[in-house]
């Protein structure tokens, strides 16, 4: 028996359906393509900020003081922007779900599925997606207002179910970019009001959501790009403009404000060759041709989001030159197609709006004004994707010759594109709901996308770096051969890609001291890490293992001498340079040159405690061992437990006056 499934032409009239229904069916499919996500994890750059237990958001309620004077998340190599409300966001969810675990691993839930922060805060992403869907209908509406509603359903439709978003909703980290364009519309929405009811409370509303987009994340600058340009679709007279001219001023300045009352730091990230080649090489022109090439992966992705991935970066994204065709094709259809979108912007045609708005906010993300880390990202057409929905809707009515330009009055919904529209939402529902389950974390999300950017290096790196922490973390586990090979496979490729990634030459050659014992190994390839930075700590350290088990003791010497130099809290580098000091009878050369470190060093704390003790080690200089410690805690007089110390060893020495002096600086941790 054969199912004939018929879609027949309706004649409905859609204005008649009220606002909240609209709103329910939004929160319902969202839900559903979206709804197996939740049980995901922690994964991509999570944590940078909610998966550390360091992290400020630990704190709960009691940290948002501190959230706002401290910027996104700082490590010993990057300071991040400042996006206080998305931080106070993951301190709030901390606060209310604390009691739950953080997190399940995959064996974990075999055993047993409970509900964790994380799952939480997927929903939480999920009801925020929703949200902004809901907000873009409101604001679509207003402003195709002289238009049948259809258009705005149908735009908003192909937004919410589109799969590039799928990195915005499935990443928590991305929560960032939610609020960011969440706010950014809410204040599109009050400043419309303002517009038709002329009430200063609106102003005042748009104000604060334009600055809660800003402190989200800074790329909320488009809405003094956006705004205007629909205000001038909506008619709106050129001296209405100056309202939100001034509301910007003031958001302006109230960001400078807060930013120098309360940080002390500016925001400084490192970046790598691989993350965007053009922040290294290129001129203008070389801008240029990336530019298109990058506009040509966008365009190709927003029609067919097939092969997605977290994270592309180079050599995935090329540096493309004019002997690419991708250039060329880009250039043939971006320039006539945004000529041709200014023509009818200018005309106050709705496809005009809908490329200026899709080619204008892309124009941000292609490195073609400044390079952009990873050159490109799906979460980057989060914004823009918009305008693409507002010329494919467009598109899509034009071709079955639906009249939308009534507001109020029935329309014929033809039978063939309803059939275009069910194949289009079935397509790209399924593949968001086939791409949830990608983020589940961290590991998972990585190795499902390799095959994707096998000319990535960073994808690389990012398994291997992920499966080195798993190994170590379990060295009895029988999966850690093939944990292991995968490790140096990975590390391989990335350097075969960029030869210039300096931490997977070190974690390699570490991969190989560490589980392999292949020593020769670890040097040759730490050793072209110290070459390219010779003051890389861990690369470094590596060498001085490295060379002591291979007993070469002079090289050992070197590079452990080298790494106390580069960062003198290294602990763990004084045990394993004092054993060599002791075997090779050095210990009054390694004194002498440790204390030529300790001039140097800011604060040379533990180099003057390690001279300290490596004087205890002879009698006859107990006094010097002593003066060391004394001028350890010197450096720190914080240091309680030297202080305590200080005072057992003037005890055992006799000297009371010097016990009962530390005795008194003694305060009980």
């Amino acid at each position: 028996m054969n199912l004939i499934f018929i879609f027949v032409s309706m004649q409905i009239n859609l204005s008649k359906i009220k606002d909240s229904r609209y709103y329910i069916f939004i929160l319902v499919i969202t839900f559903i393509i979206y709804g197996n996500g939740i049980n995901n994890e922690y994964s991509l750059d999570d944590n940078i900020i909610v998966d550390r237990v360091d992290s400020v958001v630990e704190g709960g309620v009691k940290a948002i003081p501190k959230i706002l004077r401290s910027r996104y998340a700082k490590d010993k190599k990057q300071v991040y922007d400042y996006r206080p409300i998305t931080t106070i966001s993951f301190a709030l969810e901390k606060q209310m779900f604390k009691r739950l675990p953080p997190f399940q691993l995959k064996d974990q839930k075999k055993k047993k599925d409970k509900l964790t922060q994380a799952n939480i805060s997927h929903f939480i992403n999920i009801l925020l997606y929703a949200i902004t869907c809901i907000l873009i209908f409101q604001v679509l509406k207003v402003t195709f207002k002289d238009y049948s509603i259809l258009l705005t359903i149908v735009i908003t439709l192909l937004y919410l179910i589109h799969p590039l978003h799928t990195e915005v909703v499935d990443n928590i980290k991305s929560r960032d970019e939610i609020l960011m364009f969440l706010f950014m519309i809410l204040s599109i929405k009050y400043f419309y009001k303002f517009e038709d009811f002329r009430k200063i409370k609106y102003l005042i509303f748009a104000c604060v959501s334009v600055l809660l987009s800003l402190l989200s994340k800074k790329n909320g600058v488009a809405i003094f790009a956006v705004l205007p340009v629909l205000l001038y679709f909506k008619g709106v007279s050129l001296k209405r403009f100056l309202y939100p001219a001034i509301t910007f001023v003031i958001v302006i300045i109230s960001i400078k404000l807060i930013k120098k009352g309360l940080l002390e730091k500016e925001s400084l990230r490192e970046l790598q060759y691989f993350e965007n080649p053009l922040l290294y090489v290129g001129g203008f022109m070389d801008k240029i041709t990336v530019g298109l090439y990058c506009s040509w992966f966008y365009f190709k992705m927003l029609i067919f989001p097939i092969d997605l991935s977290y994270y592309y970066g180079y050599n995935q994204i090329p540096m493309a030159t004019w002997k690419y065709w991708e250039v060329w094709v880009s250039l043939f259809l971006f320039i006539p197609l945004g000529v041709y979108g200014v023509i009818q912007f200018v005309k106050r045609k709705v496809i005009g709006l809908g490329i200026v708005l899709w080619l204008g906010l892309m124009l941000m993300v292609i490195n073609v004004l400044f390079p952009i880390v990873g050159i490109v990202a799906e979460r980057f057409t989060y914004s823009f994707s918009l305008g693409f929905c507002i010329v494919l809707g467009v598109l899509l009515l034009k071709l079955f010759k639906i009249d939308i330009n009534s507001p109020k009055s029935s329309l014929t919904i033809p039978q063939p594109f309803m059939i275009v529209m069910a194949i289009i939402v079935i397509a790209y529902s399924g593949r968001t709901i086939a791409r949830n389950p990608d983020w589940h974390d961290y590991l998972h999300t990585y190795e499902a996308d390799v095959d994707n950017v096998p000319n990535s290096a960073k994808a690389h790196s990012l398994i291997a770096n992920t499966l080195y922490t798993k190994v170590v973390n379990n060295r009895t586990s029988p999966k850690n051969k093939g944990y292991i090979d995968e490790i140096l496979f990975h590390y391989q490729e990335a350097i075969k890609i960029d030869s210039t990634y300096l931490t997977c030459y070190c974690n390699l050659g570490s991969a190989y001291i560490d589980f392999l014992k292949d020593y020769n190994k670890g040097v040759y390839y730490c050793g072209k890490a110290v070459q390219m930075d010779g003051d890389y700590l861990e690369a470094n350290y590596n060498l001085a293992t490295a060379y002591d088990r291979l007993n070469i003791p002079d090289s050992a010497y070197k590079y452990y001498l080298n790494t106390i130099r580069i960062d003198p809290s290294s602990l763990g580098t004084y045990k394993s340079f004092n054993d060599l000091l002791k075997k090779e009878g050095r210990v009054d050369e390694g004194i002498d040159a440790l204390l030529k470190i300790a001039v140097e060093a800011e604060n040379p704390k533990f180099v003057y405690t390690d001279i300290a003790n490596l004087y205890s080690l002879d009698n006859s200089k107990v006094n010097k061992s002593i003066e060391y410690f004394e001028k350890a805690f010197a450096s720190d007089p914080s240091d309680m437990i030297l202080c305590n110390h200080l005072v057992t060893l003037f005890e055992r020495f006799g000297d009371v006056q010097k016990a009962n002096y530390y005795r008194l600086l003694y305060v009980k941790p």
